[in-house]
């Protein structure tokens, strides 16, 4: 059964990259004017939105700044082609100040929590290739937190695969009884289509760096499929102390009972089980998987 849905998987994403799209701006969030923060640590303001246009001024990491409207012309840099932005802030004069800023700049999104910034970015884009003709692009995503100053503490950067999952959301959770942990910053990048997936990334604050925690990820197309994954946390209802219990469910629909808008669905379950000393979690054990037959409507 996990062949099959890997393989519809597979096929949704081949279906997806095959077609014609806006190459990587739709990572970031759009409306017709919306408020960011950059990302990097130093960029530059332009009279136009071009490299050759006359330089304005420079903004530093941390900086909130309003996008306008995003603009026709793009620009490349390590593999992430995005369009420039027409951008609004205030200058250290109090004045408010207008221009053209390249989009891979800005925070993909942020998250404030007291004195400090929580942030990811995107800073390169590189081809992966998953087998013979068919090629991805690996993303290398930063998640970075400012202090009160805007001045960088902590970040880590990891490298994946997030496909058309486009829709970002970040937040911070707790410790969740997480020893040594101040705070678990979670990161996500979801699709908005069938047989797209939902892609779920933890990184664990212990006050000096970031700790790359178990991830998981969701998938499915009504009626057909779904692959969902949840994790237990030492505080969450059946969690236990120093141990991360991601339970993994996987279905299939067998076949239709005959009533309208009613599927039988092969159902496999176990869970994975990781033990956490204060410094990484290391994967334990993997419980036998448990099958069984669902109805749904």
């Amino acid at each position: 059964m996990k062949n099959i849905l890997f393989a519809l998987l597979f096929f949704f994403q081949l279906n997806t990259y095959s077609q014609e799209r806006s190459l990587h701006n739709y990572y970031w969030n759009e409306y017709d004017s919306y408020e960011v923060i950059i990302g990097a640590k130093n960029c530059y303001v332009r009279e136009n939105p071009s490299i050759n246009a006359k330089l304005i001024d420079s903004l530093q990491i941390g900086k909130p700044i309003k996008v306008i409207k995003s603009t026709d012309n793009e620009l490349e840099i390590k593999g992430l082609k995005v369009s420039w932005v027409e951008v609004e802030y205030q200058t250290s004069l109090g004045t408010i100040a207008k221009g053209f800023l390249w989009k891979g700049f800005v925070a993909v999104g942020f998250h404030k929590e007291g004195n400090y910034t929580y942030l990811t970015t995107i800073d390169k884009v590189e081809k992966k290739l998953e087998s013979e003709n068919y090629e991805v692009d690996n993303f290398s995503i930063t998640v970075k937190l400012l202090d009160e100053k805007n001045v960088i503490i902590g970040q880590k950067t990891t490298k994946k695969a997030i496909g058309d999952s486009r829709y970002f959301e970040n937040k911070t959770i707790g410790s969740l009884g997480l020893k040594e942990l101040k705070n678990i910053y979670r990161i996500s990048f979801s699709g908005e289509a069938c047989g797209i997936p939902s892609f779920y990334y933890y990184f664990g604050w212990n006050g000096k760096e970031f700790i790359e925690l178990p991830e998981k990820y969701e998938v499915g197309d009504a009626g057909v499929f779904y692959h969902s994954e949840n994790f237990i946390f030492p505080k969450e209802v059946g969690g236990k102390p120093d141990f991360i219990i991601k339970t993994i469910e996987e279905a299939v629909n067998d076949d239709e009972t005959g009533e309208k808008n009613t599927y039988v669905f092969d159902v496999t379950k176990h869970t994975e089980t990781y033990k956490w000393d204060g410094q990484k979690a290391v994967f334990v054990s993997k419980s036998k998987p448990k099958k069984f037959k669902r109805k749904e409507n």
